[in-house]
């Protein structure tokens, strides 16, 4: 039985890959982008395509379907009248990218960054680095590859290209660059960004420095398509954060919950504590599970969050069978014992949570995607119908039929 599900699940996605790939040979009058990295996917995809749709009919992947099934679908759901179609690619298995890239045949190709992700596959950074690189092989002569300059691996990755290539960063001189970076919170991220000839403030809706090369990739896209950069700042300024990257919402107890739930790889914990650890002037509530892509043993693992936890946060949760270890470590660290604490049960964490925090508290919400700490802060609204201990979806819980909530989804904090 394993076995023909194995089967049929092969001849699904061959049909699908052979349907988009028929498809994409019909719209040769569009612009194809596409985009890839480890990190910030998600976000700077929804970034160029709030720019492009702003003045074009421009088609995008949805939400985060990056894999060898999102990508064909998202090529199918493009039509020939679409000026550009952004598309998120993602691997989380050797030579994938360069399946994905054959099918998108993109005109321009954007490289973000090479980071701590999928390590059972990826053993190297230069491992990950070579399976993003594939991206820009199947750039045409007239393509443009746009590359992060801050990232040594990346930057690398000029050499391979047959065609022209801009890049962004933090040094000056590049096509574009930024400078008097700023995102302590409440502040969102601002920033000020640098062409040969022109220099602009931009003033997003992005919690943390994080979302900086995300906000500079966007940009460099859009001059590179036609778009002044005055223009396509006014567009990113109007620009939500994703759901679950650094999501802001005011829970009804008045405290301020920042979700960032839909991964867990080491870079993103560093730089989502850090916004934690800048705020002043409020209780610092720091509610996790684990984190991904580690190749340390779980008690080491846990020994160290909770080191971390007593550095950045005021108040701390873990949530995780192996919570007891990262409580014991942070109370060596010097938290007081009432401030700290374990509850491995996810439907008991949420109660907990709901009678503990209030007005004036700022809470990140951190963990594996698989983890679907999601339901932590839907539970701060009202009652909802799924509680499964293990899921095997990859899928945010918003977008989740199970979760079943009995009220109507929360809104952004403005």
């Amino acid at each position: 039985m394993n076995a023909l599900k194995a089967f049929l699940r092969w001849c699904h996605r061959q049909l699908l890959f052979g349907l988009a790939y028929a498809w994409r040979c019909v719209l040769f009058r569009t612009t194809f982008i596409a985009i890839t990295g480890s990190v910030g996917k998600t976000t700077t995809k929804e970034s160029v395509a709030t720019i492009l749709s702003a003045h074009f009919s421009t088609a995008k992947s949805r939400y985060n379907q990056n894999d060898r099934y999102g990508v064909p679908r998202t090529i199918l759901r493009v039509r020939p009248w679409h000026r550009f179609a952004v598309v998120e690619i993602g691997t989380d298995r050797p030579g994938l990218i360069r399946r994905s890239a054959r099918l998108v045949r993109p005109h321009i190709a954007i490289i973000l960054a090479v980071a701590q992700t999928h390590t059972n596959v990826f053993l190297t950074l230069d491992d990950t680095a070579a399976e993003k690189a594939q991206l820009l092989d199947v750039l045409p002569p007239t393509g443009l590859a746009i590359l992060n300059d801050d990232d040594p691996r990346v930057r690398k990755m000029a050499d391979r290209c047959r065609c022209r290539v801009k890049t962004f960063g933090r040094l000056t001189g590049l096509d574009l660059w930024a400078d008097e970076v700023s995102a302590k919170w409440p502040a969102r991220l601002t920033l000020q960004v640098h062409t040969e000839s022109e220099t602009r403030w931009v003033k997003t809706n992005l919690v943390g420095e994080y979302w900086t090369n995300t906000i500079l990739a966007a940009l460099l896209t859009a001059l590179a398509c036609g778009i002044s950069l005055k223009t396509a700042v006014a567009a990113l300024e109007r620009m939500p954060p994703f759901m679950g990257r650094m999501q802001p919402v005011r829970l009804p107890s008045g405290a301020t919950l920042l979700r960032d739930d839909i991964g867990g790889s080491p870079d993103t914990f560093q730089v989502a504590l850090r916004v934690l650890q800048e705020a002043e002037g409020m209780r610092r509530v720091l509610v996790l599970s684990d984190v991904s892509d580690s190749k340390k043993r779980a008690h080491l693992r846990f020994r160290e969050l909770g080191q971390i936890a007593a550095r950045v946060a005021d108040f701390v949760v873990f949530i995780s069978a192996h919570g007891h270890y990262a409580v014991k470590a942070a109370l060596r660290s010097g938290m007081n014992p009432q401030c700290v604490h374990h509850i491995a049960d996810l439907r008991d964490a949420a109660a907990y949570l709901k009678s503990e925090l209030r007005a004036g508290d700022l809470v990140l919400l951190k963990g594996r995607s698989t983890d679907h700490l999601s339901r932590i802060f839907f539970a701060q609204f009202g009652p909802i119908g799924c509680w499964k201990n293990k899921c095997r979806k990859t899928i945010l819980c918003d977008l989740c039929p199970q979760l079943r909530p009995e009220f109507s989804l929360p809104t952004l904090e403005n």
